[in-house]
């Protein structure tokens, strides 16, 4: 049998002073003189002892120095989908400003209310779920401070986020105003507010409410819109949707089309470069978020902005005030339309021949 793990106490024992001293050295260094520090962690390193279990320590504390983030897409999304990550990099700018840590915690998958019972953090951000979803149960049974991202609604819970029917109706103002009445829209497939549709589709409330938004203001003016799902938010999948708007006659096809994400958008735009479509000549394409690609696009994408980054560090912001015991301090987040190239009146349509 190998030797036994050293604990604290060993090391108290081996470097001849108390057990609160070796404590002391890692929790409160001020507390000893830096000879006595280097001395009982110069022991601790050579017994092969690592410091205080951070689980245990957390617990006496009554802080773990980390954030959890909750969000209704698996793990890699986080990392893939550039909107997801210019939020995610957000909050983690504002929490290591704090010296706090974030915890990513993934829903929708197996046991993933354990995963939350189980993680060891002061408070919780949680990303675009549906209020029922089984981890963010989880969460406010723990009772600990919570702040929303995007959706959903919670009574008592700040939310932060832009007003994304007001956004979506930005972008049906500036088509309808150059001219375009027959307008298509690339939504992602999803589940809506108390929709029994399949409990495995990913919820995305908010860029439902992007669609919805838009539509409401084209009607409103007298518009059509033909709507087109993406069955996963990839430029693959974006693509295939805005094939089946525009794979049409010039006079059965949209003269606009507006896309939920920019991700989305930009395969509207690779979609038409595919069957001959000239943008703007054509077909005016608008998206939603403005990414980095966005501006580089061929033709640079007329989009609504949303300040992502600035959208996570709102929502840290507000976390670690509800751990602190402050008020929280909700910015007011709003969206704006950023005309580029991608959008033009609509060409006048031929006139029939003789």
């Amino acid at each position: 049998m190998g030797a036994e793990r050293p604990t604290l106490d060993t090391v108290a024992a081996a470097a001849g002073v108390s057990r609160m001293t070796v404590s002391n050295a890692y929790n409160r260094p001020d507390q000893l003189s830096g000879e006595t520090r280097a001395r009982v962690l110069a022991v601790a390193e050579q017994l092969g002892y690592a410091g205080p279990d951070p689980a245990a320590r957390s617990l006496r504390r009554g802080r773990a120095g980390t954030i959890g983030v909750l969000m209704t897409e698996r793990l890699p999304y986080a990392f893939l989908d550039p909107g997801m990550v210019l939020i995610m990099a957000g909050i983690a700018g504002e929490l290591s400003a704090a010296g706090r840590a974030m915890l990513l915690v993934p829903s929708g998958v197996r046991d993933s209310a354990d995963v939350v019972r189980g993680a060891v953090v002061d408070a919780f951000v949680v990303c675009s779920m549906d209020e029922h979803d089984e981890a963010l149960v989880a969460v406010r049974a723990r009772r600990l401070p919570l702040v929303v991202v995007g959706s959903p609604r919670l009574t008592g819970v700040p939310l932060v986020g832009v007003d994304n029917r007001r956004a979506g109706s930005l972008a049906a103002a500036h088509l309808l105003d150059l001219g375009h009445r027959q307008l298509g829209v690339v939504d992602l497939r999803g589940r809506q507010p108390g929709d029994p549709e399949d409990p495995n589709l990913p919820v995305r409330f908010g860029i439902h409410e992007r669609a919805q938004g838009f539509r409401r203001a084209v009607a409103s003016r007298g518009g059509a819109t033909t709507v087109a799902r993406a069955a996963e938010h990839s430029h693959d999948e974006g693509v295939t949707a805005a094939l089946s708007l525009l794979d049409r006659p010039p006079a059965a096809r949209p003269s606009a089309v507006f896309a939920v994400t920019d991700v989305l958008a930009l395969a509207v735009l690779d979609a038409a470069e595919r069957l001959g479509i000239d943008v703007p000549g054509e077909l005016s394409v608008v998206g939603f978020d403005d990414i980095a690609a966005a501006g580089h696009s061929r033709p640079p994408l007329t989009t609504v902005r949303q300040e992502l980054q600035g959208l996570g560090r709102a929502a840290a912001t507000v976390a670690l005030d509800l751990v602190a015991g402050r008020p929280a301090r909700v910015a007011d987040l709003r969206a704006e339309l950023v005309v580029r190239g991608s959008s033009a009146p609509p060409r006048p349509a031929a006139p029939p021949e003789p």
